[in-house]
């Protein structure tokens, strides 16, 4: 069956309270930060100039924060995808990487450098992977936007390039952030990386 999609935007949420402590959040919440709601704001007038077809969201509480204001400047309905949520940071949730490197050295080791090791009680960077291919190959629209997460979004660009999981750890990935892929022939091609303003 052809694909769908000829062009497929992954956005960041904006900045939330804990992005600016350095807070890991996984599948628990954090409120956008003012900063947060400014850059929401700009995010959907850039996007807005993609012409996008449908909009996708995590349905954490940051993501569709988000996508309520895309959906505010293009006037798509959201539809929410479990499939792009954050990783489960199991245990870690709620606790700085910081003191996550510092006491769970070992574990945390591992989990950067195996891509089958979970986070105590979480997900592994595997876990993420399927199920975020799982999501991209079950929409039906041309130019989608979905919005998700940091780590969700450089796990996802390992996949959708056919690079290793290891890599993900070197893609910057700030708040309220665009990436675009599209589609040509059996490749995605990315086109534009972590823009952002």
């Amino acid at each position: 069956m052809p694909h769908m999609i000829e062009q497929l935007i992954l956005a960041r949420h904006g900045e939330t309270v804990h992005n600016a402590s350095g807070i890991t959040q996984g599948w628990s919440d954090s409120a956008l930060s003012d900063v947060g709601a400014q850059q929401v704001q700009q995010l959907a007038a850039r996007i807005g100039r993609y012409a996008p077809t449908a909009l996708y969201s995590s349905p954490l509480g940051r993501a569709l924060s988000t996508a309520e204001a895309i959906k505010e400047t293009t006037g798509l309905d959201i539809v929410t995808l479990d499939d792009v949520r954050e990783m489960n940071y199991g245990r870690w949730e709620g606790c700085s990487f910081l003191d996550i490197r510092r006491d769970d050295h070992e574990i945390y080791r591992r989990w950067v450098a195996d891509p089958d090791e979970p986070c105590p009680g979480g997900e592994s960077h595997n876990d993420v992977r399927r199920r975020m291919l799982r999501a991209i190959e079950s929409i039906d629209s041309p130019r989608p936007v979905i919005v998700t997460h940091g780590t969700a979004i450089r796990i996802g660009v390992c996949a959708l390039l056919d690079l290793p999981l290891t890599s993900s750890r070197r893609f910057a990935q700030n708040n309220a952030s665009i990436n675009i892929f599209i589609r040509r022939r059996e490749r995605w091609i990315l086109k534009v990386w972590n823009e952002h303003e």
